[in-house]
């Protein structure tokens, strides 16, 4: 080996290591401890976890609340999926074309995303509480007492009330990416069809949209791992109620591990949720990624 050589391998060492070491020790490792778990009846408090093979597994495939988790989590995930991807396109669209007050107005869409999730949790506990939130009062101040309701008490409403959560504090992010897509396009192309005579309509099916199917696929997959992902929404608001109709799968590894104590059956439910995630992004960005180059 060359001093260069040497002196290179040393150079990458130093630049590089001490981040390898820290993600090595705290998302590897955990991650390969996990697995590990998966397969132990760990409580998270005893030192010496006992192996039960594929018991956890087993029983997994017979756990109610399971099942239960994943179809209020996928749920959410195709509203905030569709929301944050198309949805978001269209605002961004219109704020594209906004002329007076452009900086004020994408500021107010923004704004929500600054805040902290707790922060944003909190305000909507508020909005939503029965007795003294601003929904209900609003409403009884305009004669309509019968429209009260327990926004995130009735197994009905709150999975939507969560989705608006959600969907008000993360739209002016999925927006922005939008934004800043359109800000890539030559005016070349809106010369050219405004001189063929051409609407809004011909531009965003023609100029905008199909320059836009990166960052679509670039937000679709950071949506799905929104929902699939959803937790401190629901910690601050339902903690999994009413009964356990709002739990997503974040929230039942959390109720199992911490909660429950069952920290060894926990990580079988983190082992197969990432299992899942991984397959579903996969099959996400390749149909994704087929429409870009059809396009």
């Amino acid at each position: 080996m060359t001093r260069t050589s040497l002196y290179r391998y040393l150079s990458s060492f130093v630049l590089c290591g001490p981040a390898v070491i820290l993600y090595g020790g705290f998302v590897v490792l955990p991650a390969i401890l996990g697995f590990a778990y998966s397969f132990t009846d760990w409580t998270g408090w005893n030192s010496h976890p006992h192996f039960v093979g594929l018991a956890n597994f087993r029983e997994l495939v017979r756990d109610d609340r399971f099942f239960s988790a994943i179809r209020f989590t996928l749920f959410e995930t195709v509203l905030i999926v569709a929301f944050f991807t198309f949805g978001a396109l269209v605002l961004a669209v219109l704020l594209d074309s906004i002329t007076k007050f452009k900086g004020l107005i994408r500021g107010l869409f923004f704004y929500p995303y600054v805040l902290s999730i707790l922060v944003s949790a909190l305000l909507f506990q508020y909005l939503a509480n029965y007795r003294e939130g601003a929904i209900n009062t609003l409403l009884r101040a305009v004669g309509l007492n019968d429209w009260t309701q327990d926004w995130m008490g009735d197994s009905r409403l709150a999975p939507y009330f969560i989705f608006c959560l959600v969907a008000w504090s993360g739209f002016g992010f999925f927006t922005t990416l939008y934004l800043a897509n359109l800000q890539t396009i030559p005016q070349d192309l809106y010369e050219a069809a405004r001189i063929d005579g051409a609407g809004a309509w011909s531009v965003f099916r023609r100029i905008q949209f199909p320059m836009l199917v990166p960052t679509l696929t670039i937000n679709s997959v950071l949506a799905l791992i929104t929902g699939i992902n959803l937790f401190p929404q629901i910690v601050v608001t339902t903690e999994g109620g009413p009964g356990y109709r709002t739990a997503t799968l974040g929230y039942y590894i959390y109720w199992q591990g911490i909660q429950n104590s069952r920290q060894g059956y926990a990580a079988t439910v983190s082992f197969v949720a990432f299992l899942a995630l991984l397959g579903v992004a996969a099959l996400q960005v390749a149909l994704l990624r087929r429409k870009e180059v059809v396009l």
